[in-house]
């Protein structure tokens, strides 16, 4: 196998689909991408849950139907996905919108395969700098995106915007995912920042792919940490108590809505912060208080290297 093959979430892709957000090299299970040949049908079967998904005004709607061997995952911008657990497949829609179709693929499709595998998704941003991964966590329009955007321009890699895949152990780790930035109008100045490249324009949002250079592999990271994004007036990080730090990431954890999956996601979860630190960071959302965010994330996680 090549070193070099396509990946995301650590899974080696096969398709004959120009994917235009995978990484190179460091996928390990096969997770083979395929597009329907005519648009399908909603399942006849009642959904596990519907939801608006942001980032859109107004948000399209997504519903997730449970189905043989797997799942189907509707949304109302681009058509449904078919999701074959066992086969390790997943069949997108037919649409003539293959940026959208590509980046809805790489939320709950593709966290739908690595939960499969044991793998615990969080809305959260994440980062790499020396001492290893660290996860960026805040609901929607908390400055994610900006400020791992910030971490890119510093020279450091982005592994995730948006939705961190992250593996549990004695060493927990990330899972890179798609080499995606999706930023806003007022944080872009008209030219695709260094080291990124623009992939297209839609309203509020302007879709950068990060260049080869930048993207790396999809190998896991050990997981250092995670930061809470929180507003105040002025910037300081204190440390999050377990306790709290569990509640917050069941609130941005996704997780299928029976008991079964609120008990795994629960396991998972209290294992994940029983191994990682977790700090609260108060900073102003104004873009000056970027430079001096990054310096203290900086500061609090390899300060103390040479």
């Amino acid at each position: 196998m090549s070193d070099a093959a396509p990946s995301s979430y650590g899974f080696r892709i096969r398709s004959p689909e120009t994917l235009r957000f995978v990484r190179s090299g460091g996928g390990q299970e096969p997770l083979e991408i395929v597009r329907a040949v005519e648009p399908r049908q909603r399942p006849d079967v009642p959904p596990l849950s519907d939801w608006p998904v942001a980032g859109a005004d107004p948000p399209p709607h997504a519903t997730l139907y449970p189905v043989d061997r797997g799942f189907e995952f509707w949304v109302s911008d681009v058509g449904g996905y078919h999701v074959d657990l066992d086969a390790g497949r997943i069949e997108i829609p037919a649409t003539d919108d293959a940026i959208q179709c590509e980046q809805r693929l790489w939320g709950v499709p593709a966290a739908l395969c690595y939960m499969h595998r044991g793998d615990l998704p969080l809305h959260a941003a994440a980062v790499e700098l020396r001492s290893g991964a660290v996860l960026l966590a805040a609901p929607q329009r908390h400055g994610k995106t900006t400020l791992a955007l910030a971490f890119h321009l510093h020279g450091y890699r982005v592994l995730s915007e948006d939705l961190a895949c992250c593996r549990t152990g004695a060493t927990p780790t990330m899972l890179p995912g798609p080499a995606l930035l999706r930023i806003r109008p007022d944080v872009y100045d008209g030219q695709a920042p260094p080291g990124t490249h623009i992939i297209t324009t839609r309203p509020g949002r302007i879709f950068l792919g990060l260049d080869d250079d930048r993207r790396g592999t999809s190998a896991p990271v050990p997981l250092r940490g995670v930061v809470f994004l929180r507003e105040a007036v002025d910037i300081r990080m204190e440390r999050a108590p377990a306790p709290v730090t569990l509640a917050d990431l069941w609130a941005l954890n996704f997780r299928l809505q029976t008991d079964e999956g609120r008990t795994r996601s629960f396991q998972l979860l209290t294992s994940l912060i029983s191994t990682l630190p977790a700090w609260n960071l108060y900073r102003p959302l104004r873009l000056e208080a970027l430079e001096p965010t990054v310096a203290r994330i900086v500061e609090c996680f390899d300060g103390n290297q040479s």
